[in-house]
């Protein structure tokens, strides 16, 4: 009686166990402190218009300094052509309501400001002057009790600006739309006399504040959503989005190949 039934039988098996401790493994090892990225959407203004929008909280630690660096992106994919369209902030909760740092604010790599389809050169890449930080917040959507904003909203102010020279253009912020990011497709030519003129960040931003509490977790972020306009004119509330792990495509990986030889036997 030959044994090749059995042999295949075991090696599917000691595959199958192998993925399942890798799933495991997935979840007893992920880190507290991966970096979270909340994501939501909405239809816009206008027919075919869908506003969409990310943020990673990540943090950065430097010896005893532990930073929380937010990377803000427009992800829509189309062009604005009024103040709605300019996503200007973002809300959120942070267990203990601490009172952070405001540390810099930058474009992220590879983006640009731009003025009515024309790009902007900014020294450094630094637009932390046209964005405010501020704690504390009583009346921001979903109940956040933290945020950022290129727009007052009369929850921020001059005394809540990052460090840096706010952007050409931009007035007196934290006031309106101007400073705001605008999607990658923006090329200005569906601009309205509220937005020719103003500069807008094309398309991602970095902000980074700091003094972060030791106890402080990223899975302590909650209530995070996303302002568009100068009042805000529309809030999307954002949810969480799940990253893949090295492990876990590790498990998938050991999956396909216990599922493969069960096959091929």
């Amino acid at each position: 009686m030959s044994d090749v039934p059995f042999r295949c039988h075991f090696a599917y098996t000691l595959r199958f166990w192998a993925a399942a401790l890798a799933v495991a493994l997935t979840f007893a090892m992920t880190p507290a402190n991966a970096a979270v990225t909340f994501g939501g959407s909405a239809a816009g203004d206008d027919a075919g218009e869908t506003n969409a929008a990310t943020i990673v909280f990540a943090l950065s630690v430097s010896g005893d300094t532990t930073d929380l660096v937010i990377t803000l992106t427009d992800t829509a994919t189309y062009k604005p052509n009024d103040g709605s369209d300019i996503l200007t902030s973002a809300f959120f909760t942070l267990a203990g309501d601490p009172t952070l740092t405001k540390v810099s604010g930058v474009l992220s790599a590879g983006c640009r400001v731009v003025e009515s389809g024309t790009t902007l050169t900014i020294r450094g890449g630094v637009i932390g002057g046209s964005w405010a930080y501020a704690a504390g917040l009583h009346g921001a959507p979903g109940g956040a009790n933290e945020g950022i904003s290129s727009a007052g909203y009369s929850l921020f102010g001059p005394c809540n600006l990052f460090p840096g020279s706010r952007l050409p253009g931009d007035g007196n912020p934290p006031d309106g739309v101007g400073g705001g990011l605008t999607s990658a497709m923006d090329d200005g030519s569906k601009y309205n006399g509220g937005l020719s003129g103003r500069p807008f960040i094309r398309d991602s931003a970095v902000f980074t504040l700091g003094d972060v509490p030791a106890s402080f977790t990223l899975s302590e972020i909650s209530n995070v959503s996303f302002g568009y306009g100068s009042l805000p004119d529309r809030v999307i509330t954002a949810m969480m989005v799940p990253e893949p792990t090295p492990i876990a495509l590790v498990a998938a990986g050991l999956l396909f190949l216990a599922l493969f030889s069960r096959r091929r036997c």
